[in-house]
């Protein structure tokens, strides 16, 4: 509860009562703390009676330096139960100030809700303190939330501006959001973008129900946790105070990562004598994923069916037919996401799918199973998170655990997870993004499999690239091949697809690989393999590289060491709060000749240079062979996380890089 109907005498009442306990902790004399609440006790009554009922602890922490803070942040959760039917309610209070005029952008409030919940009893207004005024929102839009890559959702929104935001402005935002499903609790986030005084989360239940819930990064807050048994059920709350704002880092994992947050669950519920579960564990998370999987549309498959044997009739092998059903889902379905109430959840008949040309995840994973099924393949639909969460089947059975649904094949004794939604990723090989995820398998109606996504090791995601140098009046000419595998080939190719635009392929080339200087002019582009998923992309190309050469006297300087990968990968150790995120492991090998051109002689190559660590590391060596050099060079990053404790090494491992890429050649005219 937050009581405050008069700002200014609040602030008033808050100062007298600091003004007090400070008296009172910095005196030992009983008489004097006696005396002084005496004299104060017409205050004290009214203002302690404040700070009991407000968590704000406003005096622990100071957010001066900060430009807008939240005063609170509170939800309450009330589940009604009867007749085997949820009455689910959440009531939402936010309290904003703005210490400066630096962000009065946060002056625009959205509220969203999608078929699984609607808004309610939205009471939004501006108290402006030094003129102990309330102004009211007046004007609240409905609309349509849009993301450029949903072909359709239900999201919707409730947008308004708080009127005459300014420096010292406190926004009052409270809400009501009507859950009508159980299974969508959610989660609530103790710390968020800006600083919070309070932070609170309650739940409301009756005695013959059973919560469940999990929190995640608290061990470093103080977090209260209150049970307290009513007559007629019980309240859990949850509190923390002055808790500190969490920014986003480039290169981190998803902020839940890092974010004190927790999760709330139905587990089961006791009526007519019987118990019956919701989500006490992950059966009960599969039972409920396979009553929507029944509802799937399983008609007019015979088309689906015709296409799975017309494009597989002349294979002899499953690992064959696997492939060419795969990349046929690849190469003739369109990606498109749709989040449509329970549409967002059961996947649409393969045969419509099949018609239309297009589907989300859920679409083609359940599409592939038909087809590969039907020629003998044993397949599983099957459900998972991206690496943008972090949570277990085991530990959060909730639908807060996936947003993502593959397809498991068993193709001579090999587990293969199939992503048809990534259109470039060979098969054999896992979407990147669900590497290290657990993947729950749907066996049959009432069984399931959880197994874990495995990481691509490095040899799987090279790079291989072949230069050749030569010096030609000042200016080095480069002849250059890149050969793609794996990811690294995944990524070339959407990038190439979805980013260059209008650009140039010389102008994207640039932009990309970074080669040379900012005088590096790229001729005789080449892309081989392009469609191509089984083989390594083959790109080729020439350089021109001016002003790249240095000569001093009878010796020249060249750097041979244009591709300068990870050299701006140093993890700043101050600043820096949270572990570095790898999107997948791989190697790039260098082989680099330089033909020293007539007239002159070799007259240093660097020395060779290593860093061998289990995780990353690299190895640079020179040998000189009649008129050329060649350098041979390696770099291998095999892990996807460099966590805190090892910053200092992944630092020294880019400043050693960093070193020898400083390294030339000279050489001297005869």
């Amino acid at each position: 509860m937050y009581l405050v109907e008069s700002r200014s005498h609040f602030w008033y009442d808050i100062r007298c009562v600091k003004i007090i306990v400070f008296l009172t902790n910095c005196t030992k004399n009983l008489k004097l703390k006696k005396y002084i609440f005496d004299n104060k006790a017409r205050i004290m009554k009214k203002s302690l009676l404040i700070l009991l009922l407000c968590p704000l602890f406003l005096f622990a922490q100071d957010f001066s330096n900060e430009d807008y803070i939240y005063l609170k942040r509170h939800e309450h959760i009330k589940i009604d139960l009867k007749n085997h039917k949820f009455d689910i309610a959440k009531n939402i209070s936010e309290q904003a100030e703005f210490l400066t005029s630096n962000k009065l952008y946060f002056a625009n409030e959205s509220m969203h809700f999608d078929s699984f919940t609607s808004i309610e009893d939205i009471d939004a207004y501006t108290y402006i303190p030094s003129q102990d005024k309330k102004i009211k929102v007046d004007y609240i839009e409905t609309k349509r939330a849009f993301d450029n890559g949903v072909f359709y959702s239900d999201q919707e929104s409730k947008n308004f501006i708080f009127p005459a935001v300014t420096k010292g402005a406190i926004t009052n935002l409270s809400y009501k959001e009507i859950i009508k499903d159980p299974h969508f609790l959610g989660l609530f986030r103790f710390g968020t973008y800006v600083p919070t005084k309070s932070a609170q989360l309650s739940i409301e239940f009756p005695k013959n129900v059973n919560i469940g819930y999990i929190d995640f990064n608290t061990e470093n807050i103080n977090l209260d946790f209150k049970k307290e048994d009513t007559k007629n059920g019980y309240t859990y709350t949850w509190t923390v105070d002055n808790i500190k704002g969490y920014q986003g880092e480039e290169d981190s994992e998803a902020i839940l990562y890092y974010l004190p947050h927790i999760i709330v669950y139905i587990k089961n519920y006791e009526e007519d004598g019987k118990v019956h579960n919701v989500l006490n564990d992950v059966n009960d998370l599969y039972k409920w994923y396979s009553s929507l999987v029944d509802q799937i549309d399983t008609s007019s498959l015979q088309k689906v069916y015709a296409i799975a044997e017309d494009i597989t009739k002349d294979l002899t092998t499953d690992r064959e037919k696997a492939e060419t059903i795969f990349n046929w889902v690849q190469d003739n379905i369109t990606y498109v996401a749709f989040e449509d109430g329970l549409g967002g959840f059961i996947p649409r008949g393969a045969a419509s799918v099949c018609d239309k040309r297009y589907g989300d995840c859920k679409d083609m994973a359940n599409l592939l199973y038909e087809m590969l099924n039907h020629v003998g393949i044993e397949s599983y639909r099957t459900w998972i998170g991206t690496r943008d969460r972090h949570y277990s089947y085991f530990e959060v059975p909730t639908p807060m655990v996936d947003n993502h649904m593959i397809t498991t094949a068993m193709v001579e004794n090999d587990t293969i997870f199939l992503d048809a939604t990534d259109s470039y990723v060979p098969f054999g090989m896992p979407s990147e993004f669900t590497q290290t995820k657990e993947a729950l398998l749907g066996i049959d109606a009432d069984n399931f499999k959880v197994i874990k996504v495995p990481v691509q090791s490095a040899d799987k995601n090279t790079s291989t690239i072949t230069s050749h140098f030569s010096l030609e009046d000042g200016i080095v000419k480069v002849s250059e091949k890149r050969a793609l595998k794996g990811y690294e080939k995944v990524n070339f190719i959407s990038d190439y697809t979805y980013k260059k635009e209008d650009k140039t392929e010389e102008e994207f080339l640039n932009t990309t690989l970074s080669l040379g200087n900012n005088k590096t002019n790229y001729s005789n582009i080449t892309l081989e393999n392009f469609d191509n998923k089984s083989t390594p992309l083959q790109l080729g190309y020439d350089l021109s590289i001016d002003n790249y050469a240095k000569t001093i006297g009878n010796k020249t300087y060249i750097n041979l060491n244009i591709d300068r990968s990870l050299s701006n990968s140093s993890i700043d150790l101050e600043d820096r709060k949270y572990s570095k995120k790898i999107d997948h492991e791989f190697i790039k090998s260098f082989t680099t000749t330089f033909k020293v051109p007539e007239g002159y002689k070799v007259n240093y190559v660097p020395k060779d240079l290593t860093f061998d660590n289990p995780e990353y590391g690299y190895s640079i060596s020179y040998t000189v062979d009649g008129d050329t050099i060649t350098q041979n060079k390696s770099i291998y990053v095999k892990t996807l996380s460099i966590q805190n404790k090892d910053f200092e090494t992944w630092n020294s491992f880019i400043k050693s890089l960093i070193k020898a890429y400083k390294k030339s050649i000279i050489i001297e005219k005869i």
